[in-house]
């Protein structure tokens, strides 16, 4: 099916072509502003977890260093001297003072955490806690050997678990606890660290933690732990280096990983962030210029289907009556109402082929008319008295024996009156009228026995069209009013010319001819009405020759120069072709 350029497709085109472009740069606009937007977050969110871990870090150390000093601290090695001697009022004196020295130096931090010294020469435990504790010797024995805090899991109690630092314990792993003089542990709970992720969710967009080499996890009070726990899953195979960020997808949602490795507590701080929060302002914008789109694309197909509606379909129906119009079929009406401006054209259009059709049909009829009366007319041009006279001959020759001119006349009469009452074909060819000229002629030759006539048309005027008894006329007018009314024997010569401009039959007799005057009044009266002063042959013929063949065709009456008579020209000026004239 071949696709049509109209009103309607185009304006689609349009269409498209307008938001192809605004669509490609506003996807373009929009995915550089995710990226943005994913560059700042990240860049912002690493900012945010190395900041953090150097606070964390950095109160790690201070409580490791104190620790260490603590250990080396005089007092604390002359109160485990004291005791080892069990001078008890010498050790009162040096408690209070190193109890007041280790209560000052955890309150200086402002994470919570407890002070003890372990006196393993005498198995005494001295601590800032609110709790009593015993002298642990295992505990000692496991975790004093090693350097850096430890993490002590609790998973019994919430908020137990803590991260435990040693100073002044063995030399390396082979030592006895009983060598050490004075073993300092420092400790703080992990919710000093879950408030610090408080902090930091409370300035980001995030759920900040902590993991674990063991994926032992750290969370703020406000975490989502099932959430976390997927988060660790994910990521634990691609965390690497002291930091990094990761881009994944949880449960089919993308998520923005950040994570910083802090050295001092061996724990990794991760926060993730889900994109589509952060990215919502941004989804919101697109989702909205997205549905302005859609709209607009409503808008125009709405406006672009009104328009095919309201003036496409009236132009197409428009169109497909003119041409059943322009072909010919001129009872064709449009019977369809467009409720628009349309309207108005359809009735006009409607009243408009309905007059033509009319003036169609009238001149069709007006025609006919015509020509049947002109049929009518040429017919009643029989003279009975012709024919009366033809019988005669047939019936005088016959008596007196003479076949031969009673055959002859019978077949010229026969052919004669049926070309004269053959109705159905108006239009012949030049041969066939000079043929029943010819016949005419015969007649009147056998029966006036003086008459004589001579026909010279060249061969290619022989085809040209023309209407049924156009010459017959102006013969019969020759033979009736020019010969017969004459003494004596009577000539008709009938010539053709054919040029470049036209072509010309002359019909000239030899008859009683008229004068000057009365032939200018008979070229005169040949382009008024019919009248009574003048015979309707003449002005038939000259009538039909001017419908036939235009203006440019015509008779002409002049009297021949060597003789007396009259001599009528009938002519047809313009170019021939293939039997046909067209009028120049």
């Amino acid at each position: 099916m071949r696709f049509k350029k109209n009103i309607f497709t185009k304006m689609n085109a349009v269409i498209f072509i307008f938001l192809i472009p605004i669509l490609l740069l506003y996807g373009i606009s929009n995915q550089a502003s995710v990226h943005v937007v994913e560059s700042l977050l990240q860049k912002e969110n690493s900012n945010q977890l190395e900041f953090f871990r150097t606070q964390m870090d950095t109160m790690a150390y201070s409580l490791a260093m104190n620790t260490v000093t603590l250990s080396r601290d005089p007092t604390v090695m002359e109160m485990e001297k004291m005791m080892y001697i069990y001078d008890e009022q010498k050790v009162t004196q040096l408690s209070a003072t190193v109890q007041e020295k280790l209560n000052l130096q955890s309150s200086a931090s402002s994470w919570y955490n407890e002070i003890s010294l372990n006196f393993p020469s005498v198995q005494r435990k001295l601590s800032t806690g609110v709790t009593p504790s015993e002298y642990d010797y295992q505990q000692l024995d496991h975790h004093s050997r090693g350097a850096g805090w430890v993490y002590m899991a609790d998973p019994g109690r919430i908020g137990s678990s803590k991260f435990v630092y040693y100073a002044g314990g063995p030399f390396n792993e082979k030592g006895q606890i009983d060598e050490s003089i004075v073993i300092v542990e420092t400790a703080f709970y992990e919710k000093s660290l879950a408030s610090m992720l408080d902090q930091l969710k409370s300035g980001g967009k995030g759920d900040p933690f902590m993991v674990g080499s063991d994926l032992q996890i750290i969370y703020n009070r406000t975490s989502d732990p099932g959430r976390t726990g997927e988060v660790v899953k994910a990521i634990s195979p691609e965390m690497r280096g002291e930091s990094g960020t990761i881009q994944t997808k949880i449960d089919g949602k993308p998520y923005l990983i950040n994570f910083v490795y802090s050295q001092p507590l061996g724990f990794t701080i991760v926060d993730y962030t889900p994109m589509q929060q952060i990215l919502l302002p941004i989804t919101t914008s697109r989702n909205l210029f997205y549905g302005c789109i859609a709209l607009l694309l409503v808008v125009g197909f709405t406006a672009s289907y009104l328009l095919y509606k309201h003036v496409q379909l009236p132009l197409q129906a428009l169109i497909g009556v003119l041409k059943r119009f322009q072909n010919g079929d001129f009872g064709v009406r449009l019977h369809r109402w467009f409720h628009n401006e349309f309207d108005f054209v359809v009735v006009r259009f409607n009243d408009m082929a309905e007059q033509i059709q009319h003036l169609f049909e009238n001149v069709y009829e007006e025609q006919n008319r015509s020509r049947l009366a002109t049929l009518k007319m040429l017919q009643a041009q029989i003279n009975p008295h012709f024919l009366y006279n033809c019988l005669n001959f047939i019936i005088s020759s016959a008596n007196l024996g003479r076949h031969e001119p009673v055959i002859a006349m019978a077949y010229n009469l026969s052919d004669y009156y049926r070309y004269m009452t053959r109705l159905e074909d108006q239009t012949v060819r030049l041969r066939d009228e000079l043929r029943i000229v010819r016949n005419y002629l015969d007649i009147h030759k056998l029966r006036l026995q003086r008459i004589e006539f001579d026909i010279e048309v060249p061969e290619e005027m022989l085809d040209i069209a023309l209407p049924r008894l156009l010459i017959q006329p102006i013969v019969e007018n020759a033979v009736v009013h020019g010969i017969e009314p004459k003494m004596g024997g009577g000539r008709i010569a009938i010539r053709g010319q054919l040029n470049g401009d036209g072509a010309w039959l002359t019909i000239e007799d030899n008859g009683v001819g008229m004068s000057g005057d009365q032939l200018r009044q008979l070229q005169e009266r040949l382009n008024r009405p019919m009248d009574g002063e003048i015979g309707c042959g003449m002005w038939n013929v000259n009538q039909r020759l001017k419908h036939w063949f235009g203006d440019t065709a015509g008779l002409e009456f002049t009297v021949p120069q060597a003789s007396s008579g009259l001599r009528i020209v009938m002519y047809w000026r313009g170019d021939y072709a293939n039997g046909t004239f067209i009028a120049g």
